[in-house]
């Protein structure tokens, strides 16, 4: 089942009992509380999954605690390291209070969710070769998935063919763009996502945008392999021009920043802008970003 605006999915897998893949935004959440009101037959949430500790990924916690309360929060552990450290926190907030209040201006919600937390507790540490057993039959295999972040993780539902990437894989806007997001490292993404695409998958639990589904999945894949490769080559090309890194963050801002990604703040994503850009840098200098953030 999945939940959300489409902006963000949640992945509600299993049926008399569930984890819920993704924890989203404060806005969000909400959005994924209103709708689980209006289920007839709910499952039991035994984990709150986040693959990864993006505020946009983790700051629903709070609410989705509230409305499961004995739902164990899963991560990796680089992941539980940031979000025990109470700046970082404070710091995620402040971006997801952008979120929800251009949630509010666009009508999606009538007001602001308030946090009230300063740190987020990941009640479950998971690491490569892991799996969370669900219910009989329902069994999500960790896979480390860096390159977007250190602390990625993806989920493998075998019986289903189902892989939850999460920002693993980039973010398809819609059916003509595909957002690259080696945000950590470039060689690390496009291990990843070589590694993903040996898994026989049906569907791909993107965070974000369209869900690939079908023959959908191998054009996907492939889609996001030329638009990681392209964006590498239009950053190095801008680099080697002579293009400022604020210069070309705009660039890359106009190019990338579509759908819901329009809804979070502009210093937020001209950030983002500039982790490409830096990730594209140090590989053309030899160095790596296997440690970064």
């Amino acid at each position: 089942m999945v939940l959300g605006n489409g902006f963000f999915n949640y992945y509600v897998v299993g049926k008399k009992e569930a984890a819920v893949v993704e924890c989203g935004t404060m806005a969000g959440a909400a959005i994924f509380a209103r709708q689980w009101e209006e289920l007839a037959d709910k499952p039991r949430i035994k984990y709150l999954v986040a693959p990864h500790s993006h505020f946009d990924h983790v700051c629903g916690i709070p609410l989705l605690k509230q409305l499961f309360p004995e739902a164990r929060v899963v991560a990796s552990a680089t992941a539980d390291k940031i979000m025990s450290r109470e700046k970082i926190v404070k710091a995620m907030f402040a971006n997801d209070r952008e979120v929800s209040r251009a949630y509010v201006r666009a009508g999606f919600l009538k007001e602001e969710p308030k946090p009230q937390v300063e740190t987020l507790d990941v009640e479950l540490v998971v690491d490569e070769g892991d799996a969370l057993e669900i219910e009989p039959g329902v069994r999500l295999e960790i896979l480390e998935a860096p390159g977007h972040t250190p602390c990625s993780i993806a989920l493998y539902y075998e019986k289903e063919g189902m892989m939850f990437t999460s920002d693993a894989a980039g973010y398809p806007v819609d059916e003509d763009l595909i957002s690259p997001v080696f945000f950590q490292d470039y060689d690390l993404y496009v291990e990843t996502l070589q590694r993903l695409m040996t898994y026989p998958t049906q569907a791909v639990g993107v965070a974000h945008g369209v869900i690939p589904e079908g023959q959908k999945v191998e054009e996907f894949y492939r889609r996001t392999l030329e638009a990681t490769e392209q964006a590498f080559a239009f950053i190095a090309d801008r680099l080697n021009q002579g293009a400022s890194d604020d210069e070309l963050a705009q660039e890359l801002y106009h190019r990338f920043i579509r759908g819901g990604m329009a809804y979070y703040s502009r210093d937020t994503m001209l950030s983002s802008e500039m982790l490409l850009i830096r990730s594209v840098r140090r590989k053309l200098q030899g160095t790596d970003g296997k440690g970064g953030s």
